[in-house]
């Protein structure tokens, strides 16, 4: 008999699926349902103790007989705080001491409700992973656990801390076995010999559909435009992640054109950081992949798409030369799917998904694009980039408004060899005013403002109320800083864009401004009209 709860039911069968087979198990109610999960498992060894302290040191000295990992378990309240010498022990001695306090709900904390004292993160800096398990949230649980096992063994292995909140009934238990939970592995490169290589490989030999999703990064790997070259696997990237040899660099506007297209595949494998398309992360979360293998420098998990299997822990090119190795032929018709040209956009006389158009078809080699960050971004991924642009940029670790400006200041006035346009929203701009300062100085750097008076992006996001505090309407130019810093000009018309547009791709004319005042219900119209039929 095992508990009905389904956060014990994926805590245990997590634990035996990563070999943690051995359990120090102290008395109490709130813990019950996860000691009688334990206690019924014949593959688990379970020992019971029943003070606290002597039971984090008998499971770490156990832990270190056996060399592998011991989990022992606690009840809420004081009862987790008796383990703390054992836990500071175990982590100057590395030892895989798998601490699992059960809790009451937060909400009970500080409430003279009995045994409630706050837990999570009570181990502190003592600790290698520590993480509240939530019991109504499947993925999130499932994450932070694999995290936990993961952590125990990881470079040279420690502690770690699962707190687990615990509603009542506690003694409800079914007549059932584990269920089939999602494991997430880790392969270093550092320590793979011949045997798990060829595991690898052999797991993408099966998986004939495989696609390679690139984040944001800033240097292209060239074994990685050879995988490209080849046919093995499908490389999708978009413009932040400056592959330009990608089969598909626009993902929202070739899956747009074809959503009844059979896009998921059976192995994705993702590098590097953020990704802008909400299609593509709607379509892998929907539709996920057989196996997700994520590479991390740092071992870091990173599971965006909700169906991670796999965690390459190293630099890109140890695994890109792995799979460059790689003899099996692919689904070539999944790869060529994803060959196939986005469809033309619409044509709009004014508006500012037009003019980044514009610029962007006009852009001279050996240049860097920067992005602000709100409609500038996504714009600019809806359309191809010429042959020679050098690096796309923008500050997509948070994704925040602030500092797009200076960022690209920044990155002109080291780089003066080069030309530096920045595409970005009269937000942006404002909130980074003191960005102007640095790049007054900027002779080899181009603005392009798209000031439509608000948060234009607001008004294309589905369900938005129409509130003007949220778009925060200004009535405002930037040409008081402009047109006394920079070579500035504003644009109200199309007969004013060419003359602008010669402005920006000028060479030699210092540090040049271009204001586009556009309709931000006419931007607004276009951007939902192109989601609505793409």
């Amino acid at each position: 008999m095992i508990s009905e709860k389904p956060v014990v039911q994926e805590l245990v069968a997590l634990m035996l699926a990563h070999g943690v087979t051995r359990a120090v198990l102290c008395p109490g109610s709130r813990n019950s349902p996860i000691v009688a999960t334990l206690a019924a498992q014949a593959e688990v060894e379970c020992r019971s103790v029943t003070d606290e302290r002597s039971a984090g040191f008998v499971a770490m000295g156990w832990a270190q007989q056996v060399q592998a990992p011991v989990a022992v378990v606690v009840t809420s309240g004081s009862a987790v705080l008796n383990l703390h010498p054992a836990v500071a022990e175990a982590f100057y001695r590395r030892t895989p001491l798998l601490v699992i306090s059960a809790d009451r709900p937060a909400a009970w904390v500080g409430q003279n409700d009995g045994q409630t004292v706050p837990q999570p993160g009570v181990f502190n800096s003592l600790v290698r992973f520590s993480a509240q398990v939530p019991e109504d949230d499947a993925w999130h649980a499932n994450r932070l656990i694999n995290e936990a096992m993961l952590e125990l063994r990881h470079r040279g292995g420690g502690p770690v801390h699962l707190n687990v909140p615990l509603t009542e009934p506690f003694f409800a238990m079914v007549d059932a076995p584990l269920p089939q939970v999602r494991v997430i592995g880790r392969t270093e490169a550092a320590r793979m010999g011949a045997d798990e290589e060829e595991a690898l490989l052999e797991e993408a030999s099966a998986l004939p559909r495989r696609l390679i999703l690139l984040g944001q990064q800033h240097a292209p790997s060239p074994i990685l435009a050879k995988l490209a070259a080849e046919k093995q696997f499908v490389l999708v990237g978009e413009h932040i992640a400056n592959a330009p040899f990608a089969d598909c660099c626009r993902p929202d506007t070739l899956i747009g054109a074809t959503p009844d297209a059979d896009w998921s595949p059976d192995l994705l494998i993702t590098c590097g950081g953020d990704i802008i398309s909400k299609r593509m992360k709607r379509l892998l979360r929907t539709h996920p992949p057989k196996a997700h293998w994520h590479i991390s420098p740092d071992g870091e998990v990173v599971d965006t798409f909700c169906a991670l299997t796999r965690v390459l822990e190293g630099e890109p090119d140890e695994f890109w030369e792995l799979l460059d190795a790689f003899a099996e032929e692919g689904d070539e018709a999944y790869r060529t799917r994803w060959q196939t040209v986005p469809a033309t956009l619409p044509e709009h006389e004014f508006s500012g998904m037009k003019f980044v158009g514009d610029l962007i078809a006009h852009l001279p080699e050996n240049c860097v694009l920067h992005l602000g960050n709100s409609s500038a971004v996504r714009y600019a991924q809806l359309f191809p980039l010429p042959t020679g642009v050098h690096k796309v940029l923008c500050n997509r670790g948070v994704n925040g408004i602030e500092g797009s400006v200076s960022t690209a200041a920044g990155y002109a006035l080291a780089d003066p060899e080069r030309l530096h346009f920045l595409i970005i929203g009269d937000l942006s701009m404002f909130y980074d005013l003191n960005g102007l300062l640095a790049a007054k100085e900027c002779d080899n750097l181009r603005i392009l403002l798209l000031n439509n008076n608000e948060g234009g992006i607001f008004g294309t996001l589905p369900g938005m109320p129409d509130c003007p505090h949220i778009r925060a309407p200004h009535g405002e130019s930037i040409m008081a800083w402009g047109g006394a810093n920079f070579n500035y000009t504003q644009v109200f018309n199309t007969t004013d864009w060419p003359r602008a547009l010669e402005l920006l791709l000028g060479p030699e004319l210092g540090t040049v401004m271009v204001e586009i005042f556009t309709g931000t219900e006419l931007d607004a119209a276009i951007l939902k009209e192109f989601y609505s039929k793409h």
